[in-house]
């Protein structure tokens, strides 16, 4: 399989379980962090017409940007069938139509100039040809649209949470030894039937790259952006995450205290408190999550109709 194949068999295998897996709902709580994620690219929180989220995954970003009011048309685009599938529904669920296309962030099958807001959360990291795609991102913009990139791991940021996951791993592992394997470990890959178990093997395969804010800044810049900027967020609360979302994927269902999700969300809270107030003193490389945002070049509010 090419890269480009594995995405796709990943992604189409993660969908039916990636809402569950990753906490994922459009109520308040995530509302309010797509909205946080926004508002720190376009700080007046103007609303955009007609937007596209290129990777829309089960639409957590964008969803979760129409339910706060800033996205009026939603379209979305996935190398997953099964994401766009999961991200219609969803958004049908919720009283929002989306408009869904199967389709490589390399050729986006749109006109140039289709839209006034592109997004995307964790995206940048899977595609494999970066500057065909950033070019790409550009050429659906009209002239003087936004670009809007978050959720995108730094190089340092995710090397120091590997070792938050490794000492999560310990962590659960010293339990299994102590109170038994077949109390603690939830069923492994061995569990799932062959053609989802050959799917889930490729979540190792399918993270591409790292970069520094710097590097990923240097790709909007190079496609042509303009008004490029880069924020990180997430010190010690992706330490937190990190280490405790480790855990919870590898223990039983059930073993974990009923009010462990609620004590997890607000520690984590609290920890993400903290690093805003750490932003000016660590380096900005330090932190695990970048938010890039940049303008397709043109006279702003000028806007280019579909061919």
């Amino acid at each position: 399989m090419d890269v480009k194949a594995k995405q796709a068999a990943y992604h189409d295998w993660e969908s039916t379980h990636y809402d569950d897996k990753w906490s994922i709902s459009f109520d308040e709580r995530c509302v309010d962090y797509a909205r946080g994620r926004y508002l720190k690219a376009v700080p007046d929180g103007r609303r955009h017409e007609r937007v596209l989220e290129v990777g829309c995954g089960t639409g957590f970003f964008m969803l979760n940007l129409a339910r706060a009011g800033v996205i009026g048309e939603a379209h979305c685009a996935d190398i997953s069938a099964g994401m766009v599938q999961v991200c219609v529904a969803n958004g049908r669920r919720l009283g929002i139509e989306v408009l869904g296309l199967v389709a490589d962030a390399e050729a986006l099958p749109y006109a140039a100039g289709s839209f006034d807001l592109v997004i995307g959360h964790a995206v940048v990291h899977h595609l494999p040809d970066l500057e065909t795609s950033f070019a790409e991102l550009g050429r659906v913009l009209r002239p003087g649209g936004r670009l809007v990139l978050a959720g995108e791991p730094t190089r340092a940021g995710d090397r120091v949470a590997t070792q938050f996951k490794r000492l999560g791993r310990v962590g659960v592992k010293l339990a299994a030894v102590a109170f038994g394997a077949d109390r603690v470990l939830a069923d492994g890959l061995a569990a799932l039937p062959a053609a989802e178990r050959h799917a889930a093997a490729l979540e190792a395969e399918v993270d591409l790259h790292l970069f520094t804010p710097v590097e990923l800044e240097g790709l909007a810049r190079a496609a042509g952006f303009v008004e490029v900027a880069v924020q990180t967020e997430e010190l010690t609360a992706s330490w937190f995450g990190w280490a405790t979302r480790t855990v919870e994927a590898m223990v039983r269902p059930g073993l974990l205290p009923d009010r462990y999700p609620w004590f997890a969300y607000r520690t984590w809270q609290r920890l993400f408190r903290l690093d805003e107030a750490l932003a000016g003193i660590v380096p900005q490389g330090a932190f695990y999550n970048t938010i890039l945002t940049g303008t397709a070049p043109g006279a702003a509010g000028q806007v280019v109709a579909a061919r």
